[in-house]
């Protein structure tokens, strides 16, 4: 029986998942803070490991890991780690997240455009005020960046809202269901846009590419909200947009460091939103049908399929 290691900080929702799954499989899974606990007899017989982060040296326990299936969509903790060696095939999942990030996506741009906040001023007050109007989003153009199932299904979402949507992607092609574009087009498109949105891998062009030289094309009408990663905007830049005006408003889901620091200037600059990484939570029911087909190959003795990478990163 082939083993596969968990090491996830909810491993005890992800064991039995897994183990249901795909019960050909012997599993066994710690928390990365326990990893000195686990059994290295066992590991060193392990040719799959499920996880998110995990110590450094821990790789050097599993001598015949061969998979590392991420517990997530973003891998670019994983392509850029020397202790992975080249010959370990990364994949990577994304599960339901595009539905998840389309309803975060939506969410926070329908509260903004309902007046949401306006109006619960006003109900403290027992004001009845008519002249909160919502916002008519019909024609409004929105631009994603990162345009894979997950950029697709927020794109999708905010069409049926009434949005024009442009996406972005690594090399510009044509598609049937939306424009799409490189990012060299953003600059031309950001002054009418109304919404930003950053679902894209980490990468060499997408780390911070939200600058001071694009965000110079923005306006105060304009909402950015970043699913991706932090990394992709910089920070200082937002900040100085924000106040001038070169940006309505800004909601943040990811950050360059997580949890983000008390002492950062984001959590209290009031055009800022800030969520604590909970756009698209990895979920055993939302994730397990997306790796399901590998797990059954490695417990048949097959490779996995969807390999990343690395030199893309993603």
């Amino acid at each position: 029986m082939r083993r596969l290691a968990v090491l996830h900080h909810r491993h005890l929702d992800w064991v039995p998942a897994l183990q249901e799954a795909e019960p050909r499989l012997e599993i066994r899974g710690w928390h990365p803070r326990d990893a000195t606990e686990a059994d290295d007899r066992w590991l060193a017989e392990a040719e799959a490991l499920f996880t998110w982060r995990f110590p450094e040296g821990f790789l050097t326990r599993m001598p015949k890991l061969q998979w590392i299936q991420n517990s997530g969509a973003g891998v670019d903790h994983l392509v850029g780690n020397s202790e992975i060696g080249a010959g370990i095939v990364i994949t990577r999942a994304d599960g339901a997240f595009g539905f998840w990030m389309a309803r975060y996506v939506v969410g926070h741009l329908l509260s903004e455009g309902l007046l949401v906040d306006a109006c619960r001023i006003s109900q403290a007050a027992t004001a009845w005020n008519s002249k909160l109007i919502p916002e008519d989003l019909s024609g409004r153009t929105a631009l994603v960046v990162g345009f894979g199932r997950i950029g697709r299904q927020i794109g999708r979402a905010l069409r049926e809202l009434g949005l024009e949507v442009h996406g972005f992607v690594r090399t510009p092609r044509t598609d049937g269901e939306f424009p799409l574009h490189g990012t060299a087009d953003l600059p031309a498109l950001l002054s009418g846009a109304r919404m930003l949105v950053l679902c894209a891998p980490l990468t060499g062009a997408t780390r911070g590419l939200v600058n001071a030289r694009l965000l110079a094309n923005g306006h105060a009408g304009l909402t950015l909200i970043n699913v991706g990663r932090g990394e992709q905007v910089v920070t200082a830049d937002l900040l100085t947009a924000l106040d001038a005006g070169r940006l309505g408003r800004a909601v943040l889901d990811v950050f360059p460091v997580e949890p983000l620091p008390a002492d950062s200037p984001l959590w209290r600059h009031p055009k800022i939103t800030i969520t604590p990484h909970h756009s698209g939570p990895s979920t055993p029911r939302a994730m397990v049908p997306d790796i399901l087909a590998n797990l059954r190959r490695y417990a048949e003795g097959l490779p996995p399929e969807g390999a990343v990478d690395r030199l893309r990163g993603y």
